[in-house]
């Protein structure tokens, strides 16, 4: 019968002492022996481990940041992001990109979340979502009450609502959902004028 530590999971043999008195090839033998059964219980403990929970108001920032509703910083949504969905796990296309962890997002299950990385001409906050545009866009705009016009541009069909938010088809039948709020110079808060 094999014995599992309930705390950790692992086989007993990981935390058992070795007898000093044996011989020092017999001693080299169970070292190794027993390295390679700890290596493979924690190999497994660590695959079995269940993706971090993503908070509960996520999709609401999210869905926010992708209608452009929300006005928040790239360095926050990096930080955002690293919290939540861990680290990022490549920087392609002027963005940063991460694990979405299957986060459903407007009612599409997303795949992937990116941010710009330069903070000089846009902020950008999208999604990668496994599912051919027209599906995307019937999707969302069903769940969040939005519409989608399409927009013929020189890259190609788009659809965009009233706020800027963009659908995009790409070849590969999935589909990025973003909002780029571009920098104008103009963002600067007033001071509201005050009774005397």
């Amino acid at each position: 019968m094999r014995f599992t530590s309930p705390s950790t999971g692992l086989p007993r043999v990981c935390a058992t002492r070795v007898d000093a008195q044996r011989p020092a090839g017999w001693l080299a033998t169970l070292f190794a022996g027993r390295r390679a059964a700890c290596v493979a219980a924690w190999s497994g403990l660590l695959f079995a481990l269940p993706a971090q929970a993503l908070p509960i108001d996520f999709n609401d920032k999210v869905e926010a940041a992708l209608l452009c509703r929300s006005d928040w910083s790239t360095a926050w949504w990096h930080d955002y992001f690293n919290t939540h969905l861990q680290a990022s796990i490549r920087d392609w296309g002027e963005a940063r990109w991460w694990d979405s962890q299957d986060a459903r997002l407007g009612g599409a299950n997303s795949i992937e979340m990116f941010a710009n990385i330069d903070t000089s001409r846009a902020l950008m906050v999208g999604t990668l979502i496994d599912q051919p545009v027209e599906e995307v866009k019937k999707v969302i705009e069903d769940t969040l009450k939005v519409q989608f016009k399409p927009v013929q541009t020189i890259y190609g069909l788009r659809y965009m609502t009233d706020t800027l938010s963009v659908l995009v088809g790409l070849d590969n039948q999935q589909t990025k959902w973003y909002c780029a709020r571009w920098n104008m110079g103009n963002r600067e808060r007033v001071k509201p004028m005050t009774p005397n």
